[in-house]
């Protein structure tokens, strides 16, 4: 993400109610140095204290995350007629129609409500990120052809602990021409399909401004089980970004 940014990027853990707002500048301003630098964290909506501390220290709430559980019947709109025909996994001579895809379909991620970001570094991120999974980040990656032409893609992380495997949708885009037209419920079909009976749990997470994701996963049995906010810093020459 530096490369893609042109700065040095951090992800800030830990910044619960006890720690105040000057300790956390202080952090922030110490990892810059005299340059530029990108900070982003993530705090539960519970944590009221500690997002009015990271706010005075000088991060902006982006966005809410919102991260979903599938739930084995929960579905009410599964529709039988978006057909996982024309889904297939994804061969190495799918990755440049992937990352096109990626670099122009996404609106409402993170760094496309940070106005300081800009689009067109919003969409390399993603673009980059599409290239990444294509290239062994993702365990399984999905597209969907219609004659011969990628239209939309599903990549697929497995998360193993000890107790449990986890089988999360990264990454999911839809061509702007094929958008609405079940497309996407498709690829997530498939994704169920494939993935309900090897892990133990199926997750995915969207922004709460997303509200055609919101309701795709509500139709197709996932269910709210987190909600944080996601905050957004910038460094300029040493000092906060205005």
């Amino acid at each position: 993400m530096s490369d893609v940014l042109g700065v040095s990027s951090w992800k800030v853990f830990g910044m619960g109610a006890a720690v105040p707002p000057a300790e956390i500048l202080a952090t922030m301003l110490d990892r810059a140095g005299h340059g530029a630098a990108f900070f982003s964290a993530k705090i539960p909506t519970r944590d009221v204290a500690a997002v009015t501390n990271a706010t005075r220290a000088g991060f902006s709430v982006i966005d809410v995350n919102v991260t979903f559980d599938w739930e084995d019947g929960a579905a009410s709109n599964f529709r039988s007629d978006y057909s996982t025909s024309n889904i297939e996994s994804a061969t190495a001579g799918d990755t440049l129609a992937v990352e096109a895809i990626a670099g122009h379909c996404f609106v409402f991620s993170r760094f496309h409500l940070d106005p300081a970001i800009g689009l067109d570094r919003a969409n390399e991120v993603k673009r980059q990120w599409a290239r990444d999974a294509c290239q062994g980040r993702a365990s399984a990656i999905y597209v969907a052809r219609q004659k011969n032409t990628v239209r939309g893609f599903l990549a697929v992380l497995e998360s193993k602990s000890i107790k449990e495997t986890d089988a999360i949708i990264d990454l999911v885009g839809v061509g702007a021409g094929c958008q609405g037209q079940g497309t996407g419920q498709a690829l997530c079909k498939m994704f169920i399909e494939q993935w309900r009976t090897r892990s133990d749990r199926l997750r995915v997470g969207t922004q709460i401004s997303n509200i055609p994701a919101i309701r795709l996963y509500e139709s197709i049995g996932f269910r709210v089980t987190e909600t944080s906010y996601v905050l957004h810093a910038h460094v300029n020459n040493g000092a906060l970004a205005a």
